[in-house]
């Protein structure tokens, strides 16, 4: 809940679960290191200069083919 819970952007809103949603669609072929840095640009962006107002844990998980 920490990521889409930060407040931020142009109206001092949430960032809200369908927004988080959109990015992990946008973002879910890309290199783990690059969704790392679109998430964490993101939610930078988003805050602006407001503090972080909860804790952010995203974790990716790579399946291994056989």
């Amino acid at each position: 809940d920490g990521y889409a819970d930060q407040f931020g952007g142009p109206e001092m809103k949430k960032f809200k679960y369908r927004r988080f949603r959109h990015i992990l669609l946008t973002i879910h072929k890309f290199a783990l290191e690059k969704q790392q840095s679109y998430l964490e640009d993101s939610i930078d962006s988003w805050k602006g200069s407001f503090e972080q107002t909860d804790d952010i844990l995203v974790i990716g998980h790579k399946p291994m083919v056989k």
